[in-house]
């Protein structure tokens, strides 16, 4: 990653609002959007982990972000992060939909089914549509962009739920840049194979068990490493920047090969 010393992009002056940004990808975008000169909102479940991640931004570019803690599970989150983030800041250049998650895998005979499709689509569909919903009139005076992070899951099934949600992401991440491509604002997504993130560990897997499956992920990928959240975030800032102007609509798949294996 780029120090602020010899920073590869120029985002001063604009205002980053990154979802799920308490850890692994959104902490790495956001810190690295701060590192390029953005201020920040950043926002997730977890408010130790969520000051960690401000300690860190306030170090690396000298700015304090402003902090949400919430579940974007709850529909009023998505209006509070927007209208806070404008509040404060005075405008917004780049949405970020980070967040998301899946529960245990359900097969048709599981009489939770519907009640793990309902969370997952609430949280990796809905909140990203009503989101952009209520950035993209601001999006639209900064001519601004959104990322949303997605999953090569999208396109390789995984389970009836998970693979569902990502694909619809997916699909909103196209419509919304046809209808917003027309007011200047451009809408991409990155889908990730397996990342390097203390997520599991965060949630109570054992070291040895993370060790294991970590093993596992890597032998699924066609060029035998995991990717890490830094380098997802390299290509965040690519693609918020202007070096990406002519891109909108575009999955942009950073899987270590894995959908070639």
């Amino acid at each position: 990653m780029s120090s602020s010393s010899g920073k590869k992009y120029d985002f001063s002056g604009k205002v980053a609002l990154v979802t799920g940004s308490s850890s692994g990808i959104g902490a790495a975008i956001a810190v690295q959007f701060a590192q390029y000169g953005a201020k920040l909102t950043i926002t997730g479940r977890d408010g130790a982990a969520l000051e960690s991640v401000a300690k860190k931004i306030e170090i690396e570019s000298g700015h304090q972000p402003l902090q949400i803690v919430g579940d974007l599970l709850d529909q009023s989150l998505p209006a509070k992060l927007i209208n806070e983030t404008v509040s404060k800041f005075g405008r917004l250049d780049f949405l970020v939909n980070n967040a998301g998650g899946s529960t245990a895998h359900r097969e048709l005979n599981d009489e939770k089914l519907m009640e793990a499709f309902d969370k997952v689509f609430a949280l990796n569909v809905r909140a990203v549509l009503q989101l952009s919903q209520l950035a993209a009139i601001h999006l639209e005076k900064s001519k601004g962009n959104i990322i949303n992070i997605s999953s090569i899951v999208s396109m390789k099934p995984y389970g009836h739920v998970y693979s569902s949600s990502k694909a619809a992401l997916d699909m909103i991440t196209k419509t919304l840049a046809k209808e917003l491509g027309l007011k200047g604002v451009r809408v991409n997504s990155i889908n990730p194979g397996p990342v390097a993130t203390g997520f599991l560990r965060s949630v109570g897997m054992s070291a040895t068990a993370y060790t294991d499956l970590a093993d596992t992920m890597i032998n699924h990928t066609l060029l035998k490493f995991l990717a890490q959240p830094d380098e997802i975030a390299n290509l965040a800032s690519f693609l918020a920047s202007d070096d990406a102007r002519n891109m909108t609509g575009s999955i942009v798949v950073s899987d270590t090969g894995s959908l070639l294996v």
